[in-house]
This record gives C-alpha cells, structure tokens and sequence, in this order.
C-alpha cells in the first residue's frame, strides 16, 4: 500500500483590515493552508519572495500603497486573487485586465473563498 501525503496550498493574504484578515486566515488554516498574512504594501514582496506562496490573496485597497503595481508586480510569477470592494465597480475587469486568475467581490462567505483557493492553489503531492 503507498501512503500519499498532500500539502495544502501556501497563501499569501496581503488585508490591512485586521477583522476581513483574520477570518480568512482562520478559514484556510481550517482547510489545512498554510498562511502568511500581511497587513502593508511595502511588505509584500518581500513576503511574497520568503514565503513562497502558491496563491496571493491581494486586497484592492490599501492604504499604504497602490495594489495595482503590486498585482503588476505579483502577476508574472504568482498566481493572484484580488479581493475587491463592492462600491468599486471598475476594480474588478481592472483586475482581470492585469492578469489576476480571479477577483472576489467584499462582502463575501469565508466558504466561498476557501472554495475558490482550493479550485486555484496547486496541491503538491509526496
């Protein structure tokens, strides 16, 4: 018999709004992910260089940088889910418009997400 051990997914979650960021790391740490989260954009890269991540979780919105020239940024080497604001209508085919594999509408269902970056994330297998 081969025993086959899986490892989830490691997210980069870049959310500077302490309570939409620990609700998505407590839900994929549940799913078994391993999660790095950032709350600055001066941060992020050097995250996203340590940690590896095989998916970025990318708020559209931060206060302490342009996310847009991180997701350019991101973009060539990482595969990027940008989390949106719903009164930002143009975010969104922004978003798609510079590579993103797929944005997620704020509000949104911790499930949904954690849906999604499982459909998203590479499972490497042993």
């Amino acid at each position: 018999m081969r025993i086959i051990e899986t490892t989830m997914a490691r997210v980069l979650v870049v959310e500077d709004e302490p309570n939409i960021g620990a609700i998505i790391v407590f839900k994929l740490e549940r799913e078994g992910h391993t999660v790095t989260w950032v709350t600055e954009a001066t941060r992020v890269a050097a995250a996203a260089v340590s940690f590896r991540p095989d998916l970025v979780l990318l708020d559209s919105t931060l206060p302490d940088g342009d996310a847009f020239l991180l997701l350019q940024r991101l973009v060539p080497s990482n595969l990027v889910v940008m989390l949106t604001e719903f009164r930002d209508a143009a975010a969104p085919e922004r978003a798609r418009r510079a590579g993103t594999a797929a944005t997620v509408e704020k509000p949104f269902k911790p499930a949904q997400l954690a849906q999604l970056v499982a459909q998203l994330a590479p499972v490497a297998s042993t």
